[in-house]
C-alpha cells in the first residue's frame, strides 16, 4: 500500500514535466503504478468496502451474527470487544461454522471500516435509541423559614422513548453537571451513547469552527471515563436540543408546581426519581406507545457502566489570609491564622470543600452558594488561642463555640483558663469535638468544673481506650512459692531481737 504522500510525490514530479521512468528510478516503484498516479485525475476517496453477504458465500449466512456481536461492542469497553479470533472461534462453537479464519478476519476488518466511516445502513435517524439530552433550567424554592431561594433542575432525556430524569442543585457549576449526570447513569444502569449539550461554560471551554470544541478538562476526563461521545449545539441554537427543553418547562410546570419547600435536597431528589417514574405511564406524543414500554425497548442499548465510579471534584490554589480566611467564591472560610500568608488546597466538591496544606487535611465546610458569607470553624483557632487566652471573648469566632465552653471560659481567667483551652486543643486533636460539651456537662454535674477536673472526667468518659491494659504474662513465667523470715531485720527497728 503506497502512503498519500507518495502519491502525491509522483504527481508532482509528473506534472513539474518528469517521464514516467525517472520517476520509476527516484521512487524505486513499479512502472505500472506509477503510471496510475501520474495520470490519476479522480482523486475522491476509494469506494467502502463491499460486505454484503453474497460476496462471502461460505461466510454469508453467518454474517448477521457477526453484525449483531459487532453492534454490541459499541456498548462495552474497548478491553472487552470482539477480536477477530474470538469471533472466529464463537462461530465454530456456537453456529457450526466449517470455514477458515481468513474469511472471518477479512470481513471484520472491512465491517469495522464501514462502521466507522458511517456507510450505508449507519446514517443517524432521527431520534436513535441510546441518545440523549442534557440542559438546565432555572426555578425557585422556599427553605423550612419560608425564604425564597433560586435553585437549578438538571434534565436528561432520551429523545426516542421520551424518557427523562432529573435531578435539582442549588447550582448549575461543573460539579453539579457531573454529579446530576452520574447519578442518572447510576439510576438508570448505563450510559447514553451520545449526549448533546449546548455550549454550556462547564462543558466547552472554547467554540472552534464548524462543531470543533476545546472541552473544560473535568467535562473532558468524565466523559472518557463514562465512554460517551458528546455533541454541542451550535451557537443560539437550542432548538437543536428541543425534547429537553421541551422536558425541562414540562418538569417546571408539574413537579415543581406549587413552589416547593426543601429542606433536604437528597430527599427532595428522592422524590423526583418516584415522580419520573409515574411520569413514564404515559403515551409517547407521536408514537402512541407508553412511554415506559418504549424506555424498556431503548435501555438495552446502554453503553455498561465502568468499574469504578468518577469522583467529581476540582483543586483549587487559595492564599490565606492574615486572619487566617481561604476565599472561594466571595464566601470565607475560616483555618488556623498559623497559615498567614500560605497557600492551601481546596478540593471542591458540589457539596462540600476540603482543605490540605502540605498534604495534611486542615478542615471540612459544607459549600455555600449564595454571596459573601463567612464561616468559621472555632476548633481551627485554639491551638492560637492557647497562646493568647486572654483574648477569647474578643475574637469573631468566640460565638461560634459550643455555647457551655463559651460560658465556662468567660468564668475563668490566667492559668486556670490556660488550663482549660489546653484541655479544649487535646479534645479537639483526639477527633472528640462533638464530645466537649458533653464532658464538661458532666463534670459540673459531679459539683467539681475546675479545669483538672474537667480533665480527669474526659479521661475516664471519653479516653477509656487510652488506660493502659494490666500486663498479661506468659503461660510458662514459673509461680515463686517464696516464704522469707524477716526476723532478722528486728534488730534494725528495736524490734524482738535486741530483748
Amino acid at each position: 500500500m503506497i502512503s498519500m504522500a507518495k502519491k502525491m510525490f509522483i504527481k508532482e514530479m509528473y506534472e513539474e514535466g518528469l517521464s514516467k521512468n525517472e520517476i520509476k528510478r527516484r521512487t524505486n516503484l513499479n512502472y505500472r503504478t506509477v503510471c496510475k498516479y501520474a495520470e490519476q485525475s479522480d482523486w475522491n476517496d476509494e469506494k467502502l468496502p463491499n460486505v454484503d453477504p453474497e460476496n462471502y458465500p461460505v461466510l454469508g449466512k453467518y454474517i448477521p451474527r457477526i453484525n449483531e456481536w459487532l453492534e454490541n461492542d459499541k456498548r462495552v469497553p474497548r478491553k472487552q470487544r470482539h477480536t477477530a479470533k474470538r469471533i472466529y472461534d464463537r462461530l465454530r462453537e456456537e453456529e457450526g461454522f466449517t470455514g477458515g479464519y481468513n474469511s472471518v478476519k477479512r470481513y471484520v476488518r472491512k465491517k469495522r471500516t464501514l462502521m466507522k466511516t458511517g456507510g450505508t445502513g449507519y446514517l443517524p435517524i432521527d431520534h436513535p435509541m441510546a441518545y440523549a439530552q442534557v440542559d438546565f433550567g432555572e426555578f425557585i424554592y422556599y427553605d423550612p423559614e419560608g425564604s425564597e431561594h433560586k435553585a437549578y433542575e438538571l434534565a436528561m432525556t432520551f429523545p426516542y422513548s421520551n424518557k427523562g430524569f432529573s435531578q435539582v442543585f442549588p447550582s448549575q457549576n461543573q460539579e453539579c453537571l457531573l454529579v446530576g449526570m452520574r447519578r442518572i447513569f447510576e439510576y438508570i444502569g448505563g450510559v447514553p451513547v451520545r449526549i448533546r449539550f449546548d455550549n454550556m461554560s462547564t462543558a466547552v471551554a472554547q467554540v472552534l469552527e464548524g462543531t470543533e470544541r476545546k472541552l473544560t478538562d473535568g467535562f473532558a476526563r468524565f466523559k472518557l471515563h463514562y465512554r460517551f461521545q458528546a455533541d454541542f449545539c451550535n451557537p443560539a441554537s437550542g432548538n437543536e436540543k428541543g425534547n429537553v427543553e421541551n422536558k425541562v418547562g414540562y418538569i417546571r410546570r408539574n413537579a415543581l408546581v406549587p413552589v416547593p419547600t426543601i429542606a433536604d435536597f437528597d430527599e427532595f431528589n428522592n422524590y423526583l426519581w418516584t415522580w419520573c417514574e409515574k411520569d413514564a405511564d404515559r403515551p409517547h406524543y407521536e408514537k402512541g406507545d407508553l412511554i415506559r414500554t418504549l424506555w424498556e425497548e431503548e435501555k438495552p442499548k446502554l453503553l455498561t457502566m465502568p468499574e469504578m465510579p468518577y469522583n467529581v471534584f476540582r483543586y483549587e490554589a487559595i492564599k490565606v489570609t492574615k486572619t487566617g480566611f481561604a476565599t472561594l467564591d466571595t464566601n470565607k472560610y475560616g483555618l488556623s491564622p498559623e497559615y498567614n500568608g500560605k497557600t492551601v488546597m481546596a478540593k471542591i466538591f458540589f457539596d462540600k470543600i476540603e482543605f490540605y496544606f502540605d498534604h495534611s487535611l486542615l478542615a471540612v465546610y459544607s459549600r455555600c452558594y449564595e454571596k459573601s458569607r463567612t464561616f468559621m470553624d472555632w476548633t481551627q483557632y485554639i491551638r492560637t488561642l492557647c497562646k493568647k487566652p486572654g483574648a477569647v471573648e474578643h475574637t469573631k469566632f468566640f460565638t461560634f463555640m459550643p455555647m457551655s465552653w463559651q460560658t465556662y471560659l468567660s468564668q475563668t481567667s490566667g492559668a486556670e483558663r490556660r488550663s482549660a483551652l489546653h484541655l479544649l486543643e487535646d479534645i479537639v486533636n483526639d477527633g472528640n469535638a462533638d464530645h466537649c460539651t458533653e464532658v464538661l456537662e458532666i463534670a459540673q454535674r459531679s459539683g467539681r468544673s475546675d479545669a483538672e477536673s474537667v480533665r480527669q472526667c474526659y479521661y475516664s468518659i471519653l479516653k477509656q481506650g487510652y488506660s493502659p491494659e494490666p500486663l498479661k504474662l506468659c503461660s510458662n513465667v514459673p509461680t515463686l512459692d517464696y516464704d522469707p523470715d524477716l526476723s532478722a531485720y528486728d534488730s534494725l527497728t528495736g524490734g524482738d531481737a535486741n530483748a
